[in-house]
């Protein structure tokens, strides 16, 4: 099990020195104490500067890093007690320092609260398009219980992506802001669900957790529905397959479930158009699993991604699948 935790706007991103790095270095030593066994605590920061909007970064191992840089101050320098520390001053330098730690970055709640307008009005920027720009996070926002689907702002976010073809991801996201006795955490974290052969070792890094991020093998879920297995034409989710006009395409999924499931739907789309070939699944009850096998056209398709919704609205999606 991996989780994050971050700042969240408090502490001091833009320094002094003194107090930012040693903020980091507490955040760190935290995380790396309660990491052990099948549990990660990992760091991350949503550091909302340089690109505009609300996003997150995630870097692979503990990195020391502040939000400005005075005039004459090297990009990056070192610390007796630290070591190598950067300082940031605008966007090019955030997406170099990305490059340099192989670190990665999304929006966060795109399109709604600070993220209003983004990514939308980035993506044509040189960070956005780069591979060190990873995509979106997904939760419920704005909330709507009229629908059959939770999230929807981001799945058409989600398709609008796939559309503009630059094979970015999408991963589930929960705001706790605090954790104690008294939060009901379970009931509102959703969950990303990693392709990974071990969990790493905190002390010699986690690029693993961010390979499979970048990748797309992996989907997320409020917990009641699961898809432990997903492949279009035996590819993983966030692979590229190629289909020709005599192609006969098929998409292999496992799904578990607690409540009765309501809809499987297979979504996909050309670059322009988003199409949806729905699985009813009204049949089903409660505590299940099922392999299904469901034949496809990708004839003039660029790409293929899958959800799955209960009768309680709780849900599971895939990553897109890329089509050549």
């Amino acid at each position: 099990m991996c989780i994050w935790p971050e700042f969240h706007g408090t502490g001091h991103p833009r320094g002094p020195d003194e107090l930012r790095l040693k903020e980091l270095n507490t955040l760190f030593k935290e995380c790396e104490k309660e990491s052990h066994g099948n549990f990660m605590l990992l760091p991350g920061e949503e550091p909302n500067e340089f690109f505009g909007g609300h996003w997150l970064e995630f870097f692979p191992k503990p990195v020391y890093w502040v939000m400005s840089r005075k005039a004459g101050e090297p990009y990056v320098t070192d610390d007796n007690r630290y070591g190598k520390v950067y300082h940031i001053s605008n966007k090019d330098e955030m997406l170099k320092l990305l490059q340099d730690e192989n670190g990665l970055a999304w929006t966060a709640h795109a399109r709604t609260k600070g993220s209003t307008g983004f990514p939308d009005a980035y993506k044509d920027e040189a960070f956005y398009k780069s591979d060190r720009f990873n995509g979106a996070a997904w939760k419920n926002i704005p909330a709507d219980l009229s629908t059959e689907r939770m999230g929807k702002r981001i799945f058409d976010l989600m398709d609008d992506m796939n559309n503009w073809g630059l094979k970015k991801k999408v991963l589930a996201e929960s705001d706790i802001f605090s954790i104690t006795q008294a939060n009901e955490m379970y009931a509102h974290v959703n969950v990303n669900y990693l392709k990974l052969n071990t969990l790493p070792d905190f002390k010699n890094g986690w690029q693993p957790v961010l390979d499979v991020l970048k990748n797309g093998n992996f989907f997320s879920t409020t917990g009641e529905v699961l898809i432990p297995d997903f492949k279009v034409n035996g590819a993983d989710a966030g692979s590229t397959i190629k289909v020709t006009p005599t192609t006969k395409s098929i998409i292999d999924f496992t799904v578990r479930w607690t409540f009765p499931l309501n809809f499987a739907e297979i979504v996909s789309g050309d670059g322009n158009g988003v199409y949806r070939q729905r699985i009813n699944l009204k049949n089903t009850t409660a505590f299940g699993s099922k392999t299904f096998h469901i034949p496809v056209n990708l004839k003039n398709k660029t790409w293929v991604r899958l959800e799955i919704w209960d009768a309680a609205v709780n849900g599971a999606f895939t990553q897109t699948v890329w089509v050549n």
